[in-house]
C-alpha cells in the first residue's frame, strides 16, 4: 500500500492511521510538478510533455506492486492565488498518479469539499462549484482522477485542523478573540473535522473490503457555528445579524472575483459565520470518528 504525501500534514497522519489498521504502508515521494495549464482539457494535455512521461514512468515502477495507492500530496492554501505550483500540485500531480497508479490497485486521490464551493448542502455528488484556484484546481484533479478505469476513490475531507497547522492556529486566534461571531443563533451546522478522524476515515476507505462509491465526503463531526467558538476558543461568540453579515460577504465575494486570497478569506469568514450542511454520506453508517470533543478541547 503506497502514500504519496506522506510526511505532509495529513499524509503523515494517513500513514499513521494506516499502520493502526495493519496495513503495511510504502512511502513514496511526490514530484514537484508545475504547469501554466489551465482548466482539465489544457491539464490533461500537460501529461504528454516529455519530462512528465518519465516521472509517470518512475511512479509506475514505484507503484507496480502496490493494491492499494493514496494520494495525499499537494498543496492545501486556500487562500492561495492560482499559481503554477498550486495547479502542479493539486490538479496535474494527481491525473499523473491516476495514470501511474497499477490496473488492478484501488485509487483514493485527497481531494477537498471546497470542490463544491458555496452550495448549501455538501454531498457526494460529482457537482462542482468552484470559487477559487484552489478548488478550481481540486476539481480539475477529481475530472481527470475518475477519468481512470477501474477503483478509484475521491475521498473528500472538509475543513480539517491539528496541531501545527497554520490554518488551525489562526482560527483559534480568531475564536479566542472578542471579535469571536456567528451569524444569528449559532445554531448552523459546520463542516469542521480533525485530522486525526480525517486520516482514520482515508484508511476505512482504503482498506475496506467493500468497493467505496467514487465520491466519499468526511462525516460531519457535529460541531455548530457557535459550538466551535465554544470549544475552541473557550468563549461564547458575539452574534451578528444575519442581513448585515450577508451584506459584508456579498461586498468580500465580489472583491474575490478579482483575488483568490480575497476569495478563500471571504470564504472563511462565511464558514465561521454560517457553517455549512452536508448530506449523509457512505462512510455514515459504515465509520465513526475515534477522536470526538474531548481532542477538540485538547487541540484548543
Amino acid at each position: 500500500m503506497a502514500v504519496l504525501g506522506a510526511t505532509g500534514f495529513l499524509g503523515s497522519a494517513v500513514v499513521e492511521a494506516l499502520d493502526r489498521h495493519g496495513a503495511v504502508t510504502q512511502r513514496v515521494r511526490a514530484p514537484r510538478l508545475s504547469t501554466s495549464a489551465r482548466g482539465e482539457a489544457l491539464v490533461r494535455g500537460e501529461l504528454q510533455r516529455f519530462d512528465l512521461v518519465h516521472e509517470i514512468e518512475s511512479l509506475r515502477h514505484l507503484l507496480a506492486d502496490c493494491s492499494v495507492v493514496v494520494n495525499a500530496a499537494g498543496l492545501a492554501t486556500a487562500t492561495a492565488g492560482g499559481n503554477d505550483a498550486l495547479v502542479g500540485a493539486d490538479a496535474l500531480l494527481p491525473a499523473a498518479v491516476a495514470v501511474a497508479a497499477p490496473p488492478h490497485a484501488r485509487l483514493v486521490h485527497v481531494s477537498s469539499a471546497a470542490v463544491q464551493g458555496r452550495r448549501a448542502v455538501l454531498d457526494e455528488s460529482t457537482e462542482m462549484e468552484p470559487f477559487s484556484p484552489y478548488s478550481a484546481a481540486k476539481a480539475w484533479a477529481e475530472d481527470l482522477v475518475r477519468a481512470r478505469a477501474g477503483d478509484t476513490v475521491c475521498f473528500r475531507p472538509t475543513s480539517v485542523h491539528g496541531p501545527g497547522r497554520a490554518v488551525t492556529r489562526t482560527l483559534a486566534l480568531a475564536l479566542r478573540s472578542p471579535a469571536a461571531s456567528v451569524a444569528g443563533r449559532g445554531d448552523r451546522p459546520t463542516p469542521q473535522v480533525l485530522v486525526t478522524n480525517v486520516a482514520d476515515a482515508i484508511a476505512h476507505v482504503a482498506t475496506t473490503d467493500e468497493k467505496p462509491p467514487p465520491v466519499v465526503l468526511q462525516p460531519w463531526e457535529g460541531l455548530t457555528t457557535a459550538g466551535l467558538v465554544r470549544v475552541l476558543g473557550d468563549r461564547e461568540p458575539r452574534h451578528v445579524p444575519e442581513a448585515l453579515a450577508q451584506r459584508i460577504l456579498a461586498l468580500g465575494f465580489r472583491a474575490g472575483t478579482r483575488s483568490g486570497r480575497v476569495a478563500g478569506l471571504t470564504r472563511r469568514l462565511e464558514m465561521m459565520w454560517f457553517g455549512q450542511r452536508q448530506a449523509p454520506g457512505w462512510l455514515d453508517t459504515r465509520w465513526r470518528p475515534p477522536y470526538g470533543h474531548d481532542a477538540w478541547k485538547e487541540l484548543a
